[in-house]
């Protein structure tokens, strides 16, 4: 690949090679420098922070990628046999700092309904696919939870795991699989599929493993996975949505009394 060659990764995103990070990082301080000298021209500052954004961040990506999308993935060994359960969540910052966001805006309304409503909503949004969303090991089932949705796989059913594109494929023995989402789905949607997480899957595939092989399975049997809504988490989203509907209500009937 040649010093400027432009090429992709497999998913169709750009590989940050280093001359190309370079020059676009050249091109970012440029403007910002621009911006500085010519006062008129301040609004270009911007463009520049972004080619620098873009491009530190683009390189970094490239580079993540490149080192893990081939990497083998951790396979069970011997359990250790040290514990009777172990949970897991989702490797994203994003629902983390959604919810983070919402605790801020709650504190800030102090009192406001409105802001109050919608910092319930990112609270609520970014806990659900976030902390909610994980994996929990017992001595009979591997558990993968979404926000919604939790697939019990049995202990004994438990094969290989495999590179799958966004997600991590477990074989299961009876010749069927599961696929496993490693990090937050509204990645890959805010992304729309160019999303890279080689280097989440393998960790993440690493502490399942280290999970399993810290949980000994037990000697009960059952046949085969089963899928089932998570009741708690529904109730509760619920519950904060009625709660958030409730304030916004309360709010325009008080704000069409004093009109």
């Amino acid at each position: 690949m040649g010093a400027l060659e432009i090429d992709f990764h497999e998913n169709g995103s750009l590989i940050w090679t280093w001359p190309l990070t370079l020059v676009a990082s050249a091109l970012g301080v440029v403007l910002i420098g621009v911006s500085f000298v010519v006062p008129w021209t301040m609004n270009v500052s911007i463009a520049g922070i972004v080619a620098l954004f873009v491009a530190l961040g683009g390189r970094l990506s490239s580079a993540l990628e490149l080192r893990y999308a081939d990497a083998p993935l951790a396979q069970i060994g011997a359990p250790a046999r040290t514990a009777r359960r172990r949970w897991a969540m989702r490797s994203s910052g994003v629902p983390l700092v959604t919810a983070g966001l919402g605790v801020l805006l709650v504190v800030a309304a102090a009192g406001d309904p409105l802001i109050t409503a919608f910092g319930l909503a990112f609270i609520t949004f970014g806990l659900v696919v976030g902390p909610a969303a994980g994996f929990v090991v017992s001595p009979r089932h591997l558990h993968i939870d979404t926000a919604f949705w939790r697939v019990s796989v049995p202990r004994h059913l438990i094969g290989e795991f495999e590179h799958s594109d966004l997600d991590v494929r477990l074989r299961l023995r009876d010749g069927d699989f599961v696929d496993i989402r490693v990090d937050s789905p509204i990645m890959e949607y805010s992304s729309k599929g160019y999303w890279m997480n080689a280097r989440c899957r393998v960790r993440t595939t690493a502490r399942i493993v280290r999970m399993l092989d810290a949980v000994p399975p037990s000697a009960g049997w059952t046949a085969e996975s089963v899928g089932r809504r998570r009741r708690p988490v529904v109730i509760g989203a619920t519950l904060v949505a009625v709660a958030a509907t409730i304030i916004l209500a309360v709010h325009g009937v008080l704000v069409l009394a004093a009109a």
